[in-house]
């Protein structure tokens, strides 16, 4: 899992008639985010890291198989977010319920909220409906929260997979589907980088390419783009050990 911390739309290369695309695929993971307004964050990494050294903690990731990144966001009332991810709702099911048993859990709760802002805590339950490339090996993201209009999201996974088939990605992408805790924004779009620079400079390129301003037409009737940050992942703790 070292490639978690070493490592949410689109980044590619300019280039469309790159022989060797990256081309959309069905996601492969689901879970939860859990969103804080962190107030001291050495104290918030060291109750999560607390919390990963306890034997109940092992056995919880070595069941479920859960991965944990926590990542920092600007752009947004929220400082940081914590990613729990699964390889299915099985997985996911079985691990919330190993989570909820663990006395270090709620030792772990109380101490997230001693070192953050209590109200402006929020999760949701989300999976990744499609995905290009791996997000684990990038090292930077830019998320865009957006909703889709009722009955429409098929549409906007049609039109997301056409644009990214017909153009070459060098990082990672994906479309991420809130299951539940969705509040103002029921999707979001992902795209990686390794660095803040090739972040901007390539989807500033992928913005005047035909592809781009066609999906574009195509779905400003039925998308609303609530916000977009900007995520680092800090730190992992992987399932395994």
């Amino acid at each position: 899992m070292q490639k978690y911390v070493y490592s949410f739309l689109i980044v590619f290369s300019f280039n469309l008639l790159a022989d060797d695309h990256n081309n959309v695929m069905p996601g492969d993971e689901t879970g939860e985010f859990h969103y804080f307004n962190v107030t001291n964050p050495a104290g918030f990494v060291k109750a999560i890291d607390k919390h990963y050294g306890s034997e109940c903690a092992a056995n919880w990731q070595k069941e479920s198989g859960a991965e944990v990144v926590l990542m920092q966001i600007l752009g947004s009332r929220n400082t940081h977010f914590i990613y729990v991810g699964y390889k299915d709702n099985e997985m996911l099911e079985k691990g919330r319920n190993l989570f909820s048993s663990c006395q270090e859990t709620a030792e772990m709760i109380r101490s997230l909220n001693k070192y953050s802002s209590p109200s402006e805590y929020g999760s949701r339950l989300g999976e990744q409906s499609l995905q290009v490339g791996d997000w684990t090996k990038d090292k930077y993201f830019m998320k865009f929260d957006f909703e889709v209009e009722i009955g429409q999201a098929g549409k906007y996974a049609s039109e997301w997979t056409k644009m990214n088939n017909l153009l070459d990605l060098p990082n990672s992408a994906g479309l991420v589907t809130h299951r539940a805790g969705n509040g103002w924004a029921s999707h979001f779009v992902y795209v990686g980088a390794n660095s803040i620079d090739e972040l901007y400079s390539t989807f500033d390129d992928i913005q005047k390419t035909p592809a781009f301003v066609e999906f574009t037409k195509n779905v400003n009737s039925i998308r609303e783009v609530k916000n977009v940050t900007l995520i680092q992942p800090i730190k992992a703790y992987p399932s395994t050990r």
